[in-house]
């Protein structure tokens, strides 16, 4: 295809998109989309910048969720954008398959070891890819250095989330029936216990024990927060036990607690074996994760061992490198910490004057807002403020995740604030 002929079919394309109404648009996607997830609103976004969602309708609406923290440079970070254009214009390839060298992933490589201090870096697609190549290289670990002869045992902690893939869906709450059913049987060699609880790892760790899985923080799980040197200490038993400790930073990673990563909060004595990273590390433009490791781990994997075809292309290593740059230009772990502090003051206090607000707990930008059972979920309350002009999503029916941009201005913040205070306290607590 020559250039005008290109450029003019191209621009057909987005015409075509700008053209759909708002109801076509839904019913598109009801008739030609699988129904696993389920709309919030049926006002199409057709625009997004910095922490603000554009529908067709001309309705402007807050993103308190960043994309479960995808976004936590904002929407369209001109830093990630721009690299973008130049490297469209550049006519660089977009996809090579991974036995050709690429500058891209080799700058990609050396800077998110440099940021992180691991060693090496496994690129894949999204961030439930994180998880499997963790589960995959811990089992590995097993068999050739620990020589469990068995199955190799992998502990997770109730209520963490890793994804939907078939190997970590048997690790939704067993009553999760939505999540779980219909779905077995499930791989061998999981076991799951108590989510910050020490002596539940060491009653369940024996010779087979490959790894303990979990997430730093939850987040699907209601912004459940660990007791302080409870990360360290799996460290700890990870050494005197000889297994492996994996933390999923796929939501926590990249700022979001107020440091680079939240086992950081630790100090590094805290430092995982291995470390799922995903979302904001391609500053939400692009499906990019992977994990991290040392050495001697990653050397376990060998050519054919593990691999993805886009996993680490030019295009989204490109889009990762840029992304990585701008949270060092942004002094993002420094924004999270200080709006994190104030956000949490503002939260309390609005806490204390609603009577359907049980607790606010967080670190960082990352806030669970758990409600009281007596009345309402936490849904109807997400379409309440949602009627105001903000995103606040619910999670676990009581809990509300409030994960705005880091990058969102005290202006854009302070009127979330004022949907959640109007929403609580505005209103009797039960509409």
């Amino acid at each position: 295809m020559d250039a005008k002929t290109a450029h003019d079919k191209a621009r057909s394309l987005i015409e075509e998109a700008n053209a759909l109404g708002g109801d076509e648009t839904v019913n598109l996607i009801e008739s030609h989309i699988a129904h696993n997830y389920g709309l919030l609103s049926r006002d199409p976004v057709v625009k997004a910048e910095g922490a603000w969602l554009h529908c067709k309708s001309g309705k402007k609406i807050f993103d308190g969720v960043a994309a479960y923290s995808a976004a936590n440079l904002g929407h369209g970070h001109p830093l990630v954008r721009e690299a973008l254009k130049a490297f469209l214009g550049s006519h660089a390839p977009t996809v090579l398959g991974r036995f050709m060298a690429d500058p891209y992933l080799a700058l990609f490589g050396r800077k998110i070891t440099q940021m992180t201090g691991f060693d090496k870096f496994l690129p894949a697609n999204g961030g439930v890819e994180g998880p499997e190549a963790a589960i995959k290289l811990a089992r590995r670990w097993a068999h050739q250095v620990k020589g469990v002869k068995g199955t190799p045992q992998i502990l997770y902690a109730d209520r963490c989330f890793h994804g939907r893939t078939l190997t970590v869906t048997q690790m939704f709450d067993e009553d999760d029936k939505v999540a779980r059913q219909g779905f077995g049987p499930w791989p061998e060699g999981f076991k799951r216990i108590a989510y910050n609880d020490l002596a539940a790892v060491e009653a369940s760790v024996n010779e087979n024990t490959a790894a303990v899985l979990v997430e730093p923080i939850q987040g699907e799980g209601g912004i459940n927060i660990p007791d302080e040197g409870y990360l360290r200490s799996l460290i700890e038993l990870g050494k005197r036990h000889n297994f492996l400790v994996i933390f999923d930073e796929v939501q926590t990673g990249w700022a979001r607690t107020g440091e680079l990563f939240c086992w950081m909060h630790e100090g590094p004595e805290a430092r995982p074996d291995i470390m799922c990273i995903g979302k904001s590390v391609s500053g939400g433009f692009a499906p990019v994760g992977g994990i991290l490791a040392n050495d001697e781990l990653m050397s376990l994997f060998g050519p054919g061992s593990h691999g993805s075809t886009f996993g680490g292309c030019p295009i989204s290593s490109c889009i990762a490198y840029a992304a990585l740059n701008a949270i060092e230009e942004e002094k993002l772990v420094e924004q999270a910490q200080k709006k994190g502090e104030w956000l949490m003051e503002r939260l309390n206090a609005i806490a204390e004057k609603a009577p359907r607000i049980k607790e606010v707990r967080g670190k960082g930008m990352m806030f669970g807002i758990e409600l009281t059972q007596d009345g309402p979920d936490g849904h109807h309350f997400t379409e309440l403020l949602l009627e105001k002009g903000a995103i606040i999503k619910d999670t676990h029916h009581w809990v509300l995740r409030f994960t705005p941009p880091i990058v969102a201005s005290k202006e854009d913040l302070e009127f979330a604030l004022g949907c959640l205070e109007e929403v609580f306290v505005g209103q009797t607590a039960d509409t």
